[in-house]
């Protein structure tokens, strides 16, 4: 199943409107603030898959803020403190161009600024989204100390919450709240067991597979402003059992069954399946995903340039498949054959990693342990340095020396191994046979001690 084709200019994080801007000042205060805080206050909005920044606040005395900004789209905004990723607080912002310039007033406490929604004046918009916003709060309270709460007080709190979705829906019929946030939030719930009952029948994860995602309105591309959406596709999976591969399978079409005809939404779904399945090292899913549901990659497709080339790695770098052999400067300036290594070897993990990244770091100690285990059981790690220079590099292995091969990829095969290698992310592994023959291409480090015992005996 290909998506339609279309020459639509969104780069996952670019709004398609040509909307006069509409300026929105935000005006307002930060009460309580601890004097050693940084005063300093953040505006972000939520672009499609992400936090963007809007506009950074000076915060005068008392907490005090005024600054005005270009409305990007009718969208999901917060204030957060500087350094403090947890002490924030979220409202609305205006749609571009439609409505005079806007200006919001803020009263904050910094006390009570824990994701839950901000008190805004000057909009009936952010009246309504205060109200639902507030009771999700709530709910999600609730939810956080499940084990503390009885299973009967949740149902009946979730049951409420869903009163709050439809009575907010029916009512600002035309609103973003009304019209997507209820909608994203809404979650459904067994009709009674039988007629006779007033108890709901109970809640399966079949019954969330079916109707997790009926409400949401996947035609508009508004649903890709608000951070409600990831939040329903990631409550969504867990209804999937994970080692189960068929589930993944059903989870993808799940998702892009709901495909409506907004090309910009089923760009962000089959992005976001793309990143869940890598994230999870999922390879049935993966295979799935781009057997069935593959976007045209040709220059006219609406896919990312860099998305664009993770495809093409991901299919170069298909299990079974042999790599070309790859020659890169090692430590000592001599050329590292891909093709060498591998035929000594009767598994090469090959290991993308960057001196700078702390992951890596953290990792290092584990593979080199499992390297002193099984290299006598004919494992070989060829670890390819994707540090900015060599300089680093070099200093890196003189400071920690390894036993394992080493190479650095210059700047000028870097597109080269990107289209043959899918590195969403440092560190990356990869195993290949003696044959320079596709392993796996997805490994997960936490299970690598796992990988290797299945692979070359304990």
């Amino acid at each position: 199943m290909i998506m339609k084709k279309t020459i639509f200019l969104l780069a996952l994080c670019a709004f398609g409107t040509f909307c006069l801007p509409a300026q929105v000042v935000l005006r307002g205060k930060i009460a309580n603030i601890a004097p050693n805080a940084i005063q300093v206050a953040l505006v972000d909005y939520w672009a499609v898959d992400h936090w963007q920044q809007l506009a950074i606040l000076q915060l005068q005395a008392g907490g005090v803020f005024s600054t005005s900004i270009t409305s990007p789209a009718q969208a999901q905004c917060r204030i957060r403190m500087a350094g403090q990723n947890k002490a924030w607080a979220d409202f609305m912002l205006p749609p571009p161009g439609v409505q005079p310039d806007s200006v919001l007033l803020l009263d904050l406490d910094f006390a009570t600024m824990n994701g839950s929604p901000a008190r805004v004046k000057g909009s009936a918009e952010n009246d309504v989204y205060f109200a639902l916003m507030t009771a999700f709060h709530s709910l999600n309270l609730l939810r956080d100390s499940s084990a503390a709460t009885p299973p009967a007080q949740l149902r009946e709190a979730e049951h409420q919450f869903n009163l709050v979705c439809q009575k907010i829906s029916q009512e600002n019929s035309g609103t973003f709240t009304g019209d997507i946030v209820a909608k994203l939030l809404w979650q459904p719930e067994p009709a009674p067991a039988s007629n006779s009952s007033k108890e709901p029948a109970p809640y399966t994860n079949a019954f969330a597979m079916a109707h997790a995602l009926e409400k949401i309105p996947f035609r508009t591309d508004k649903i890709l402003y608000h951070n409600g959406l990831a939040k329903a596709l990631n409550r969504y999976f867990l209804y999937f059992e994970p080692k189960n591969p068929e589930n993944s399978k059903l989870y993808i079409d799940g998702i892009m069954s709901r495909r409506n005809g907004s090309d910009a939404v089923d760009v962000f779904l089959f992005k976001y399946l793309l990143d869940k399945m890598l994230d999870a090292k999922d390879e049935a899913g993966l295979h799935h995903l781009l057997t069935w549901y593959l976007p045209d990659c040709s220059d006219e497709s609406p896919l990312p340039n860099y998305t664009r080339t993770l495809i093409q790695s991901l299919i170069s770098c298909e299990p079974g498949k042999i790599i070309p052999d790859q020659r890169m400067p090692g430590p000592d300036d001599n050329s590292v054959s891909l093709e060498a290594v591998c035929a000594k070897n009767k598994l090469t993990l090959l290991f993308f990693w960057r001196s700078n990244c702390s992951h890596c770091k953290e990792f290092k100690p584990v593979l080199a342990a499992l390297y002193e285990k099984y290299h006598p059981l004919g494992l070989e790690v060829l670890a390819l340095s994707l540090d900015k220079s060599d300089i680093g590099w070099k200093e890196t292995l003189q400071r920690e020396p390894t036993k394992w091969v080493n190479a650095f990829v210059p700047l000028a095969q870097r597109q080269a191994i990107n289209e043959q290698f899918p590195i969403p992310s440092t560190p990356t592994l990869i195993a290949l046979d003696s044959k320079c023959t596709v392993v796996s291409r997805l490994i997960l480090r936490e299970q690598l001690a796992v990988y290797l015992g299945e692979k070359l005996g304990q």
